[in-house]
């Protein structure tokens, strides 16, 4: 019986496609169901990156993990995005921004969550 070569240590190096990564986003209620998906326009690290430096959610959102934002966390997520949108000359930034703002208002209530659902 021949014996594999032993494995080598090789930096294994990869570039990220920040185009196509996008991020689903859904609001759910407290038992986790789906109430409403996004299907604005899509939502990836060039947005993502202008999240101000001092926000507490919109910064921890990134295409390759998951993040869920409650109720009282979602007005700071709403002001984050407010603040991206009068902040960035970059039009379609603007837009994802905007579209991105009216989807996580329509998530109203206690027991109500937004969902980045990444990679």
């Amino acid at each position: 019986m021949r014996r594999a070569a032993p494995c080598r240590n090789v930096p294994v190096t990869f570039t990220l496609d920040r185009k196509s990564m996008p991020i689903d986003v859904q609001i759910h209620d407290e038992s986790g169901k789906a109430l409403a998906t996004y299907d604005g326009p899509p939502i990836g690290l060039p947005l993502l990156k202008l999240a101000p430096v001092n926000g507490v959610c919109l910064r921890f959102v990134v295409p390759w993990s998951d993040a869920t934002f409650n109720s009282e966390q979602l007005k700071e997520l709403r002001a984050e995005l407010l603040q991206v949108i009068r902040t960035t000359e970059d039009t379609q930034r603007v837009r994802e921004a905007e579209a991105l703002l009216e989807f996580v208002s329509e998530a109203k209530g206690p027991h109500t969550y937004v969902k980045f659902i990444g990679d």
